[in-house]
């Protein structure tokens, strides 16, 4: 395994992702910039993020791709606080909110 890939793992252990999809705006900030930091080019293609517009209720659906990193990145760019990167202690002691 990379050395790279193992040291993301190991500092976002006690993160998570929070998704709030009625949050997203669809503008694919967050595919993006998977793409450019892990494959130097700004291709949607090679994100490990999906979004897609809901038909019916026209909201976005964000799908993480199970070649995700959880390097979080994603969290720190999104511009409508859909994805947020959220420490688990700091979670547990605001009693989960």
């Amino acid at each position: 395994m990379c050395f790279l890939i193992k040291l993301l793992e190991v500092q976002n252990m006690a993160k998570e992702l929070v998704l709030t999809p009625g949050k997203c705006t669809g503008c694919t900030t967050c595919a993006l910039t998977c793409s450019i930091t892990y494959h130097n080019e700004f291709n949607l293609a090679k994100s490990h993020i999906r979004i897609r517009k809901h038909d019916v209720e026209g909201v976005f659906e964000i799908t993480f791709l199970s070649t995700c990193l959880k390097c979080h990145r994603c969290a720190e760019v999104c511009p409508s606080g859909c994805l947020r990167s959220v420490k688990l202690l700091d979670d547990i002691q605001e009693g989960g909110k």
